[in-house]
Parts: structure tokens; sequence; C-alpha cells
């Protein structure tokens, strides 16, 4: 079972990540490039990362800070560091962060490429002792050469000694690479769900830690609250406390004064506190009363001004009447005029239609004609004169009703104005005889 690895690689260099992409890609590895600090974190945030190779310096923050910021999303990737040259305290603090390797390339990407082979592909780093696959099938042919020769012959071939182990060792070797790619499966299917499982614990903690952050500040809230019931509460009782004594000197007050004065001057006592409490009830009878005089007033103005609006609608309705009256009157003598006027031609007409010898009676009078077109006009206008003063009499006499009902409106607010100020009036009267009652009362 093949799985592709994926590579984070964070480069501020455009050609040299460019480069390195390439190599990384036609090797066969998933390859995530980016160029700022922020955008690499944030890709490993969603997705899971068999290496990072990480090139020192970065335009944002450093090369270090990055690997810290990293180990905290995915503790367990490896990291592969990049720098222009080597330095022992870099290499220390690489160590320190638990960096697989630090690496001065410059320029040479081959290096980096056997490296990240190395890193991410262990079982294809074979050592130069070991046998290859090529060796491995070589040493097959010989020794099928030999089974074949001893088939064809019939005699019994002896085969060197060498040749034996050789083919034990082959044989080793097969079941040991069956083992190792087993093993590799395995630990493959291990791994897929070592993640799944960091994954979901690191969803957990974010949950937790949110939740916890939560809590701590609802506790935080809620201890506020309670400081705050707690002032409340302490607040109350010392105003409930003053209020206590302060009941309690008043009835020693009055207990002293009672005991020290006699019975008259408990009565005056008494008297001096009715009349306090009449004084305020004349008081608020007095504001009362400005109050209604002040309403009284803002009406009597609002009246005056729908009084004023009335007097100028009236007159202005009657100059509609007079224009009305004096249109009507223009109109009758128009039409009378062309009552006339229709009774001259009708004459001319009856008068010109007698028989003459000199005339063709079938030929046209042109001024006929004219009298009759000047008779259809006048007869069209006083037609539409009659119509318009017949929309005008519709609309005046609306406006009239109208105004009959506004006076109506008028009369009633002038009626309860009237009462209203009558009442004004009646109550100075009731003031001045409660308060000569309360100083016949105070004598």
């Amino acid at each position: 079972m093949n799985f592709v690895k994926k590579i984070l690689l964070v480069h501020g260099d455009a050609k040299a990540r460019r480069t390195l992409t390439l190599l990384f890609a036609g090797a066969g590895y998933d390859v995530r490039a980016y160029d700022r600090a922020d955008e690499s974190l944030e890709a490993a945030r969603s997705e899971w990362f068999d290496l990072a190779v990480a090139a020192d310096p970065l335009p944002e923050i450093g090369c270090f800070e990055l690997v810290s910021a990293l180990r905290k999303i995915q503790p367990s990737v490896a990291v592969l560091l990049l720098v222009n040259q080597l330095e022992l305290p870099m290499v220390i603090k690489g160590i320190r962060l638990a960096v697989a390797d630090v690496l001065a390339p410059g320029g040479d990407w081959g290096s980096v490429m056997q490296r990240v082979n190395t890193l991410l592909r262990p079982e294809e780093a074979t050592p130069p002792a070991e046998l290859t696959v090529e060796e491995l099938q070589e040493v097959e042919t010989i020794l099928s050469r030999f089974d074949t020769a001893r088939r064809e012959t019939g005699a019994p071939m002896e085969i060197p000694p060498q040749a034996g182990a050789v083919r034990e060792e082959i044989e080793r070797l097969a079941r040991e690479r069956d083992e190792f790619k087993k093993t590799a499966e395995r630990l493959a299917l291990e791994k897929t769900a070592r993640e799944a499982e960091v994954k979901a614990q690191q969803v957990q903690d974010e949950d937790l830690a949110r939740l916890q952050n939560e809590l701590n500040e609802m506790r935080a809230e809620r201890e506020a609250v309670e400081a705050m019931q707690a002032a409340v509460d302490e607040r109350a009782r010392g105003i409930a406390a003053a209020r206590e004594e302060l009941a309690r000197e008043r009835a020693a007050l009055a207990a002293e004064r009672t005991e020290g004065l006699g019975e008259e001057e408990v009565q005056r006592l008494k008297s001096m506190e009715e009349l306090a409490n009449e004084r305020e009830t004349m008081e608020d009878l007095r504001l009362d009363l400005r109050a209604e005089d002040v309403r009284i007033r803002e009406e009597a103005v609002r009246l005056q001004q729908a009084q004023a609006r009335f007097e100028t609608e009236r007159r202005q309705l009657e100059e509609d009447m007079e224009l009305f009256k004096e249109q009507e009157a223009n109109l009758r003598a128009y039409e009378q005029r062309l009552r006339t006027l229709t009774a001259e031609v009708e004459t001319q007409r009856v008068t010109r239609a007698a028989p003459r010898p000199s005339r063709d009676p079938f030929a046209r009078d042109p001024s006929l004609d004219d009298a009759w077109n000047k008779v259809n006009r006048a007869t069209d206008l006083l037609e539409a004169e009659r119509r318009s003063f017949n929309d005008e009499r519709l609309v005046l006499v609306e406006e009239k009703k109208r105004l009959e009902e506004w006076a109506a409106r008028l009369q009633k607010v002038e009626t309860q104005l009237n009462e209203a100020a009558a009442a004004s009036a009646a109550r100075p009267t009731l003031a001045r005889a409660a308060k000569a009652m309360f100083s016949g009362g105070k004598k």
C-alpha cells in the first residue's frame, strides 16, 4: 500500500521555492508551497503534513518562531531547516526544538532532495553492503542454470557450498522483504489511525480549552454579581437600620413633647399640623387653578384664530357669491342676446326664402351660412358657460355647507369656553371661602 507523502514548503525566495516545488513534485510528493508564515500555519491547521521544509530568513518571523508555532499545531511533524550558513548556535537551537536536520544547500538542491528522501522514504535508502535487486535476480538465474544442467545430464551435480549459501541468503532476504512490506503497510495503517486520533484529540483539546475559558468567564461574572449583590444587601441593611433609628428618635421626640406640654399645647400642635396640611391642599388647588387658567387662555387664543379664519373664509365666500351672481347676470344677458340674434337670423332666412326669379333656389347664401355658423358657435359657448356655471354652483353649495358646519363647531367650542370661564370664575370664590374658614379656625 503506497501513501503519498505531503510536504509543507515555506521559502521567501520565489526562484528557490519554485525549484524545490518542482523537485519534490517530480519525486512523487504532494507539495504545498508558501512564501508567508501565516499562510503556512493556516494550511497546517487544515491538513496533516509528513515533513515541513522551512528556509531562513522569512519576511515576517524567524524560522525558529515558525517551528514553535508549527509544533503547537502538529507536534509529530518532521522539520527540515534550510539556512545560508551553518552556525553552532543555530544547530543547537534546532536540536532543542527537535528539528530533523539543518542544511546549508548553497544552491545544491540534490543534497536537499536526498535528505528529504531519507526522512520520508527510509525503506528506499539501501545500505551499500546489501545486495540489490539486480544482483539477486542474477543469482537466481545462475541457480536456475545449475538446476537445468543437472536435470539434462541426469547426474548429480555438485553445487558449490557458496551457491547454497547464496540461495539461503536470497530466500532469507526475500522473506525479510515480504515481512518489511507487511510491517510497512501495518505501520502506515497505524500511522493513519494515530494521525486521526491526534486530530480528534486536538479538536477535543481545543473544545476543552474553549469551554474552560467560558467557564472561567462565567465564574468571574458570577463573582462580580455576587459582590455587587452583597454590596446592595449591605446598603439596604444600612438604610433599614437608619430608618428604624429615625423612627425611634421621632417616637422619643413626640413622647418628650407630649410629656412636657399640657393638653392645650397638644391641641395647638395638632391644629398647626392640620393648618399645614390645609395650606398644602390650598397650594395644590392654586396650582391646578393656574394650569386651568393657562389652558383656558390657550383655548381662547385658538378660538380667536379659528374665528379669524372663519371670517376670512366667509368674506371669500361672499366675494365668490357676488362674482357668481355677476357671472349669472352676464350669462343671462348673453343668452338673451343669443336668442335675439337667433330670431333675427330666422327672420332673415324666412324673408329670403321667398321665390325670386333672378336667383337660383339651389345656390348657397354666404351671409346666411356665416350667420348660422355664428349662431352655432354662440350656442356652444352658451352650453359651455352653462356647464361651468352649474359646476361652480355645486362647488359653492359644498363650500357653504362646510362653512356652516365649521360655524356650528365654533359655536360649540365657544359655549365650552364660556362654561370653563364660568367655572374658573367660581373657583377663586371657593378658595377665598376656604381661606377665610382656615383663618377663622386659626384665630
